[in-house]
């Protein structure tokens, strides 16, 4: 009986971490999502998401390739700075479930996502952008819970949607 026990602790174990993950990974799109228009305070759900030496590679979409913090400043800018979602009043990003592979203490997680962006009404032409693609993530296991240690974005698509001229 001690290998079914073994095994079953083994599998609730695992069980336990793709749930984690996936709550790791969906505190990325809180993070974006709880923060609307001039509320750029993402970091408040990213410091529970990244590990404090996480990086990033947002180079395909002209992004950054560095920290998780230098993302942060690259989309919603600082100071007097303004980041890429500037021309946005609103913004909704939807995760697929991640695929996971667990290998003791790190994890590799692909997760799908889509993501609608709403122009400001200001702007000459008030254009939605829809995007499509995947985030591939190497993840480690912390004192805190998962965070993720590196995150690469794939591009599917991205459809910039010219709604109405304004005027």
């Amino acid at each position: 009986m001690t290998n079914n026990t073994s095994n079953t602790e083994l599998l609730v174990r695992q069980l336990l971490d793709r749930q984690d993950i996936q709550d790791t990974i969906s505190r990325y799109s809180q993070g974006q999502d709880s923060h609307q228009g001039a509320d750029s305070n993402i970091l408040e759900q990213w410091d529970n998401t990244f590990a404090k030496d996480g990086t990033v590679d947002y180079s395909v979409a002209g992004g950054t390739k560095g920290s998780y913090r230098d993302l942060a400043k690259w989309m919603r800018g600082e100071g007097a700075t303004s980041g890429s979602m500037s021309g946005f009043s609103n913004w909704q990003h939807m995760l697929s479930l991640p695929v996971v592979s667990l290998t003791g203490d790190t994890a590799k997680a692909r997760t799908d996502f889509f993501a609608t962006h709403r122009g400001k009404k200001e702007n000459e032409f008030n254009v939605h952008y829809n995007a499509a693609g995947a985030f591939h993530d190497e993840l480690v296991r912390t004192t805190d819970g998962w965070r993720i240690k590196f995150r690469r974005l794939e591009v599917y698509f991205g459809d910039p949607l010219q709604i109405a001229k304004n005027g």
